[in-house]
């Protein structure tokens, strides 16, 4: 069951393993702001050093900012095939006004598929799996849980996309052909998807 907390107005999300003790976070807060993260997993009853992956849904500094802290924690962090290509643009963007940031350590990746995320999350004690959703950024990815919740990073909504936004649509599709129901923003409240 995905656990989620809150801070700057944004969402963050915890997968419990099966076993309840290790998590895999999804999306990975501010730059400089490990302090406050750490809190807001605290307020979820579980601990920051029970945090063993991080997957981020695309590299914006409001949901891959804290990856270098993670890295420097011993959080193996995931990479996708679409993703990667926005680290440098983030840190440039970071760097105006954070003089303090490490740059993220780039062979720190644990660089995967995500045709073969499935695999990987399973080995790891959670159903699911990651799929490439397009729309808001070309790196953008959810993570689809085998109890229906989708977690979206900053994927449009419906009721928000262009009607020429094909890429946008087509992400939407591919959610609900795979039974994608209980939806899991980072700048909104959860909901759940119609028929």
């Amino acid at each position: 069951m995905t656990v989620s907390f809150t801070y700057q107005h944004t969402y963050y999300y915890l997968l419990p393993t099966a076993d309840d003790k290790n998590l895999l976070a999804f999306d990975a807060g501010y730059p400089c702001s490990l302090h406050e993260y750490a809190r807001g997993v605290k307020g979820t009853g579980y601990r920051f050093d029970q945090i063993k992956w991080a997957i981020v849904s695309h590299f914006h500094l409001d949901h891959a900012g804290l990856i270098r802290d993670f890295q420097d924690a011993g959080i193996q962090c995931l990479l996708f095939e679409n993703q990667g290509d926005g680290i440098e643009e983030m840190e440039r963007i970071i760097k105006r006004s954070y003089p303090r940031y490490e740059p993220i350590l780039k062979d720190g990746f644990l660089s995967l598929k995500t045709g073969d995320s499935r695999a990987f999350l399973a080995s790891i004690g959670i159903g699911g799996e990651v799929i490439q959703t397009a729309g808001h950024s070309g790196d953008s990815v959810s993570l689809i849980t085998d109890d229906h919740e989708v977690l979206i990073g900053d994927l449009y909504p419906v009721s928000q996309i262009m009607d020429d936004d094909v890429v946008s649509h087509q992400s939407w599709a591919t959610i609900k052909a795979m039974g994608g129901k209980y939806i899991y923003p980072s700048h909104a409240k959860p909901f759940e998807l119609d028929g």
